[in-house]
């Protein structure tokens, strides 16, 4: 067996989190998989995770990276839970049996590449959302598509109701929806889906959804709101830039 180490921080640095407590445990992510031995370490506002695993390679590291962040993230969470403070987590790096030292980002570019935008745009994008509150809040639910294990669908959920009511708030429900998909070029079956996905969580039924449709309905979000702020800046689509989309 090998050992891989994760390590992050913990904010608040004001209230750094020390924990006594070292879970231990063992858990397997499919029936086709081994199971991986996984410890927390809470020290000072710092968190180590350290994984056990019959075979490590840089996919094994990637892969389990993202188990090891949502292990970290439930102990300090709990933790907040008990104190009161809205503890945030990160993990940065791993070190690899052999003592290498990688760097690691949790982010997805697929997901950037859903929209048009650079950081020339910065300043106009800034703008509408120092000034629409409602216009921040969307873009505060697309990043939780990352920032929070498991809440990428009610995130695309309820950045889809967003839109709607953003698009044309005076008017029904039904009519909110039919502008959205008119203003943004994309059909029913196409928003369809981000709202199924996302009914159960936002009800409180925390069923699993599994990888690629989280993918999926991630992209159609972060493409919905890119079209979104393109029409707030510019007005109706180009059709040509901005083909009808269909799902």
């Amino acid at each position: 067996m090998q050992t891989l180490i994760y390590e992050g921080t913990i904010e608040p640095a004001a209230a750094p989190l020390t924990l006594d407590y070292r879970p231990k445990f063992l858990r397997q992510e499919t029936e086709s998989t081994p199971e991986v031995g996984y410890e927390v370490i809470v020290f000072v506002g710092r968190v180590r995770v350290l994984v056990t695993t019959s075979v490590v390679n840089e996919e094994v590291a990637s892969d389990l990276f993202l188990v090891a962040w949502d292990v970290a993230q439930t102990f300090v969470e709990t933790a907040g839970f008990i104190k009161g403070i809205p503890y945030s987590m990160s993990l940065d790096r791993v070190i690899l049996p052999n003592g290498e030292v990688r760097g690691y980002v949790f982010a997805d570019r697929s997901l950037a590449a859903m929209h048009d935008f650079t950081e020339d745009d910065l300043e106009a994008l800034s703008d509408i959302c120092f000034s629409d509150l409602k216009c921040r809040l969307v873009l505060s639910d697309i990043l939780m598509t990352l920032g929070k294990a498991h809440y990428s669908p009610t995130a695309c959920g309820r950045v889809a109701d967003s839109l709607a009511r953003l698009i044309s708030p005076d008017v029904e429900r039904k009519e909110q929806w039919s502008n959205l998909r008119r203003a943004l070029r994309v059909n029913e079956a196409y928003v369809r889906l981000l709202s199924e996905v996302s009914k159960a969580p936002r009800h409180g039924d925390r069923i699993e959804v599994d990888a690629a449709t989280n993918q999926e309905t991630a992209h159609r979000a972060w493409l919905l709101l890119g079209r979104y702020l393109r029409y707030r800046l510019n007005g109706e689509l180009d059709p040509v830039a901005y083909p009808m989309l269909e799902g």
